[in-house]
């Protein structure tokens, strides 16, 4: 199993689009957070160390979860369309194994991925003469970790069954409804008949992204941090792993 998750991880990260948006995301990250980008929200400017916090890892958060999409996307369907599957399962190794050890050798490109792109944050730290939040600065990236890692296993997770396109556009609202939590429990509180029960169906099934965010963001500015959606979040990404040991293709 170790084997699989290394080629896996090796093989994801050696793709052109994922440094490619990886790169872009760095300049991003870079101009916004060190340089006078006269960002503005609501007619305000945003200045300052705090007011910077959110904004930066909301954009971080956003290119990370693109290429935990991108980067969960084919690799269980190439695995299918190679034939290398027959392959590797006459060696000994059980087909929940194979899909779990894919799932999580995307897991890990994605956090590659996260890691490498968050590293502009150390900069942005030392820009703010704040060099004592350096460590913090890389519990706040591993918190924002849990998103990306949700979103890679659910996309992999579906990518089991469904063609890629389905994969990916099930990826893109998974990512729209974790950062809309708080828009669908409203929703949820006012709506009726069908619309409350899609609402409650996603906000059970979806973590809250932005949530997550949120904390991750307070570990850098200091303000106190909710364990509660940390926690439900890691619950849920368990129950997508679990999804790997029953489901499989025709084909396994």
């Amino acid at each position: 199993m170790l084997a699989l998750i290394h080629n896996t991880f090796r093989e994801r990260i050696r793709g052109k689009t994922f440094y490619i948006v990886g790169f872009i995301g760095m300049v991003i990250m870079l101009f916004i957070t060190t340089g006078d980008s006269n960002l503005t929200i609501n007619g305000k400017k945003v200045t300052g160390f705090e007011q910077m916090v959110p904004v930066a890892l909301s954009i971080a958060g956003f290119v990370s979860n693109l290429l935990a999409v991108m980067v969960s996307l084919r690799t269980i369907p190439d695995e299918f369309e190679r034939k290398t599957t027959h392959l590797v399962l006459i060696r000994g190794i059980k087909p929940w194994q194979y899909m779990f050890s894919l799932t999580v050798g995307n897991i890990l490109a994605s956090l590659f991925c996260m890691f490498s792109l968050n590293a502009s944050l150390v900069i942005f730290c030392i820009a703010y003469g704040r060099l004592g939040l350096i460590i913090p600065a890389f519990l706040s990236v591993a918190i924002m970790g849990i998103n990306s890692m949700f979103l890679s296993a659910a996309v992999s997770v579906v990518s089991i069954k469904a063609p890629v396109y389905i994969a990916g556009i099930t990826g893109i609202f998974i990512y729209a409804a974790g950062i809309l939590h708080g828009v669908l429990d409203t929703l949820a509180n006012t709506a009726q008949g069908v619309g409350t029960v899609l609402a409650r169906a996603t906000l059970f099934l979806i973590p809250d992204f932005s949530a997550v965010q949120q904390q991750a963001s307070n570990v850098l500015t200091g303000a106190p941090i909710d364990p509660e959606p940390i926690l439900s979040s890691l619950i849920l990404l368990y129950l997508a792993m679990s999804l790997t040991f029953v489901l499989f293709r025709k084909e396994v």
